[in-house]
């Protein structure tokens, strides 16, 4: 049974001699892309507050929410807010994405890494145990790959310690039945290009402390809003994007780009990346009215079959790859795994990738906004 959007048609196209399965289907219908671009032309300034209401209330009823442009952004917020000295140190977790390295950075504080257990992809306690010291000032708990591990011990931990526990949820989304550890200090989610319930692009962010959140609020309020023309070409590209996963289209791009000298994975990273040019420039705006109903739209039509239908697939893929010498599924054992990405250690990945290419099957060995923090 094929996964969403395309259905039976996408059986019908996965057997044509040229076809390739694509790595990655964006999370979205062209109801949804066709409804954001109405709203572009049809939504008033002067209801922005009404509508950011509606959606910080859809994601949390309790009032602990902010929408922002990106995770990015709402990290960003949560260290102006906290305004810490510089020097200051934030333990990570080992694996994270290189941007928030860049925040980190910018605020003048000191990355610490810690290391991942390789079957479940939470942090190893008895690393963190030896990463504070009196500088450091909260844990950033990254949940990749769609893992969602259980963080009581963590934030047991940071509390005895008295510091703040961030929570990293940008591949973890899974629903309305989780937003965020309930003893977090602040919950991180992403709705960008390729992630669960896309929005093509926009955060949420979910503040324990009051005081912090109306901070966070006040400095988010301060800055411009991202222009309904941006969101709107970013509709119009996606939407085209969109139509080339399925397997015969995508089959007929990758091929007609690899005759042209290019390399699929150059050009597929290029397309969805989120912010070009300066980092702190580009995230410090706020998000435009139609992402705004976007958003609202995507958290209130939440596909509950079609992720609970990803996670069964993707377990039954890792039983048929179980025993093949060399080759395990990092996170296999986490508590909850959505599978928002499919990892497999190989010892030549990029002769995988190839033979897995000429059988139908695009994967990529390189292009992954991932990376390693350097001690």
């Amino acid at each position: 049974m094929a996964l969403k959007p395309f259905g039976r048609f996408e059986e019908h196209s996965g057997g044509l001699p040229w076809s390739i399965f694509p790595r990655k289907r964006l999370d979205i219908t062209y109801s949804d892309i066709m409804s954001a671009i109405a709203s572009c032309f049809s939504l008033n300034e002067a209801d922005r507050d009404n509508l950011a209401t509606e959606l910080e209330t859809a994601f949390d009823p309790h009032g602990r929410a902010l929408a922002c442009l990106s995770v990015r952004t709402g990290f960003d917020l949560f260290l102006q807010a906290m305004a810490f000295p510089k020097g200051s140190e934030i333990i990570c977790s080992s694996i994270t994405i290189p941007d928030m390295l860049k925040v980190i950075h910018h605020h003048g504080l000191v990355a610490v890494p810690v290391d991942l257990d390789e079957d479940t992809l939470a942090m190893q306690m008895d690393v963190l145990e030896h990463s504070v010291t009196a500088n450091t000032k909260c844990i950033l708990v990254a949940h990749v790959f769609g893992t969602l591990n259980n963080l009581d011990a963590v934030s047991a931990f940071a509390k005895s310690h008295h510091v703040l526990l961030v929570e990293d949820c940008a591949q973890a989304y899974c629903g309305p039945s989780y937003n965020g550890h309930r003893d977090t200090d602040i919950a991180l989610f992403s709705f960008g290009t390729i992630k669960t319930s896309t929005a093509f692009g926009g955060g949420i962010v979910r503040v324990s402390d009051r005081a912090i959140l109306r901070t966070m609020r006040a400095i988010n309020n301060s800055y411009a809003p991202r222009s309904r023309k941006f969101f709107l070409h970013r509709l119009i590209k996606y939407s085209v994007l969109h139509s080339l996963t399925t397997p015969a289209m995508f089959g007929l791009f990758f091929n007609a780009v690899s005759k042209l000298g290019y390399s699929a994975d150059d050009v597929i990273t290029a397309q969805i990346r989120g912010f070009a040019g300066d980092l702190i420039t580009g995230i410090r705006q706020r998000p435009s009215m139609p992402l705004l109903f976007l958003l609202h739209r995507k958290l209130t039509t939440f596909d509950m079959e079609y992720v609970a239908k990803r996670k069964s697939k993707s377990e039954e893929l890792e039983q048929l790859i179980r025993n093949i010498p060399q080759t395990s599924v990092p996170g296999v054992h986490a508590k909850n795994h959505y599978y928002w990405l499919f990892p497999v250690l190989v010892p030549n990945p990029r002769q995988v990738a190839a033979a897995m290419i000429q059988d139908g099957f695009d994967v990529t060995a390189g292009a992954t906004q991932l990376a390693f923090v350097p001690q």
